[in-house]
């Protein structure tokens, strides 16, 4: 019986510490934010020095070359929607009256008062205000990235291999982690590529039908393509509420309907085959994971919710305890015949573990009784 208790006890114990935890990432997220997205920037530009060195590039010019293309790219990115969305911000009473004028116009009669109007841009004034205020934190938190990135670059340049640190290169705890950074690598400059193409594609779209602020539009369908599952739902709400408001239900219509040729068509094809086949790691857990890291980081965890995972999915693959959970998370359905089969395997033997568990301790309630 005492080993019962005690075996319910570490169980508790442990459950505790995970809460703890996580409630400490939720309390410093403005804090963490920053280095985790400066460290997967770091992580994703990382081969470029080594390349131009390779071509016989000094190093600190390839190191400097590095860091002024990514500090002028994402300062750009930033600069336009910093600018757009100051602009938008003192046109927003002027856009949010029209639409309500709209709104009122294409009600029955009988539902329209003078004052519905007023009422509906009073409504949706606080709201608008909000996500403009949430956007600009995000751009906070984008630059100090990029300031902790120049010196997250610097010293991951300066670092040395494992050889000269001593280290074995074939140990397992070497090879995930180069696996990981690979994994990260690989999906963000994917992901980065086929993201840029929508977002053009996007800004092209708008402008022909001279919905104001495409550009932004565009940016903002770029940013929330990193964004799994729901990305495309949150970039399409803007542009459709914009063109509901410059020219009536039928543009809006159209705005909506080529959104979810160009994006849905991304969402439901490209994105899921990078993640299953590419990352080996289920759609569903990322759907999970995209929820939890949105709820303890915000808009950032949201952006980095498949990085974070593969880290998560990463650290529970070096344990005994946890290996087969974590490969019953990756588990896609894709996988060869003989990766299902050791797949399954591991899966046997965890339930035999849990079986193997719950039996002894019946046995020594019965013992006991």
């Amino acid at each position: 019986m005492n080993n019962v208790s005690g075996r319910g006890v570490i169980y508790l114990v442990g459950v505790a510490s995970i809460f703890i935890i996580l409630f400490g990432i939720r309390e410093t997220a403005s804090i963490i934010n920053p280095i985790l997205l400066a460290i997967v920037i770091t992580i994703t530009v990382l081969p470029i020095p080594g390349r131009l060195t390779k071509k016989g590039m000094p190093g600190w010019l390839a190191l400097v070359l590095t860091i002024l293309v990514v500090v002028l790219l994402l300062g750009l990115v930033i600069l336009t929607v910093f600018s757009s969305v100051t602009k938008l911000s003192t046109e927003l009473p002027a856009y949010m009256a029209e639409a309500a004028v709209t709104a009122t116009e294409e009600m029955p009669p009988e539902a329209t008062t003078p004052e519905t109007a007023t009422q509906l841009t009073i409504q949706f004034g606080p709201f608008a205000q909000g996500v403009i205020t949430s956007v600009l934190d995000l751009l906070v938190q984008f630059g100090m990235a990029l300031f902790i990135f120049f010196f997250m670059i610097s010293a991951a340049m300066a670092l040395p291999g494992a050889v000269r640190m001593g280290l074995d290169p074939r140990a397992p705890i070497i090879s995930r982690i180069s696996a990981l950074t690979g994994d990260v690598r690989r999906y963000l400059t994917i992901l980065t590529g086929v993201n840029f193409l929508v977002g053009f594609g996007n800004t092209i779209f708008l402008l022909i039908l001279g919905v104001d602020y495409a550009v932004l539009w565009g940016l903002l369908a770029w940013f929330m393509g990193y964004i799994p599952s729901i990305g495309f739902m949150i970039a399409l709400i803007p542009p459709v509420l914009m063109a509901y408001a410059q020219y009536g239900l039928q543009t809006a219509l159209i705005v909506l309907v080529g959104y979810i040729l160009i994006n849905g068509g991304v969402q439901n094809f490209i994105q899921p085959k990078v993640m299953g086949q590419s990352l080996k790691i289920s759609p569903v857990v990322v759907f999970i994971g995209l929820f939890v890291w949105g709820y303890l980081l915000g808009g950032i965890g949201a952006l980095l919710a498949v990085p974070l995972t593969l880290l998560v999915l990463t650290l529970m693959e070096n344990f005994e305890g946890t290996r087969p959970l974590a490969i019953l998370m990756r588990y896609t359905g894709e996988e060869k015949k003989d990766e299902r089969q050791e797949a399954a395997k591991d899966i046997e033997g965890l339930w035999g573990k849990v079986k193997g568990t719950f039996s002894s301790d019946q046995g020594m309630q019965d013992d006991t009784e």
